[in-house]
């Protein structure tokens, strides 16, 4: 295994280092998260022996299993999938990142929890970029009136936004930026944009990406 990953983990080195023509201040803003989910703890300290250290799980019992198993004290845990109402506790608990802010109550929630463990969470807006009934995140005409709300949280970093555009789609990959440069522009500390997977980092970085999850490219394809 460990061998394995270290070829997988060195080749997306390679792309990455290709895409800024080796230049290690570009390279050094762009944030590799591993999507971790289904994947054993085994799987997670191989790669962190890599180099990694941002791990994305999906389901919050999960997360909180592996991050109560690892000894690995610098790793920092992504949650990126749904959040329900119920898991919100576990979620503060465990996760240094939340990708997928779109409903008032959860962040109210997730405020909350944060605040009784004195903790501060890094937050991203999650937009729908394709506007598509059966993806989750915010409309874009609501972006500005939900950073706003969560930018008035005490215990949430406003960080950036995360979008799941459709494979490949330049047009909404565009769109995403342009979206991301007026937040910015808004709420300078929301500099990351959480966009491209394995299927298309290497076009998502290109068009302003500066935060990748990646899952197959490092881990394989799952079973």
């Amino acid at each position: 295994m460990q061998k394995e990953l270290s070829s997988n983990i060195d080749l997306l080195q390679l792309k990455l280092e290709s895409l800024v023509a080796s230049d290690l201040n570009e390279l050094n803003k762009i944030t590799t998260i591993a999507v971790s989910k289904k994947k054993s703890l085994d799987h997670i300290n191989a790669a962190y022996d890599c180099g990694i250290n941002n791990f994305g799980e999906n389901y919050a019992q999960e997360l909180e299993e592996k991050s109560l198993q690892t000894e690995k004290e610098d790793i920092i845990w992504h949650f990126i999938g749904p959040i329900q109402s119920n898991k919100v506790k576990i979620i503060a608990k465990h996760a240094n990142w939340v990708h997928s802010l779109n409903r008032e109550s959860i962040v109210e929630k997730l405020n909350k929890e944060c605040g009784s463990l004195s903790k501060i969470i890094n937050g991203c807006i999650q937009i729908n970029i394709s506007e598509e009934e059966t993806k989750s995140g915010i409309s874009t005409s609501d972006l500005f009136e939900f950073a706003k709300f969560v930018d008035s949280m005490k215990n949430i970093r406003l960080k950036g936004i995360m979008v799941l555009p459709k494979i490949g789609s330049k047009e909404e990959m565009l769109k995403s930026k342009e979206l991301h440069n007026e937040l910015i522009a808004a709420y300078p500390n929301a500099k990351h944009l959480s966009m491209g997977t394995t299927s298309d980092f290497e076009l998502a970085i290109n068009l302003g990406s500066n935060m990748i999850r990646v899952g197959e490219l490092i881990f394989g394809k799952r079973l």
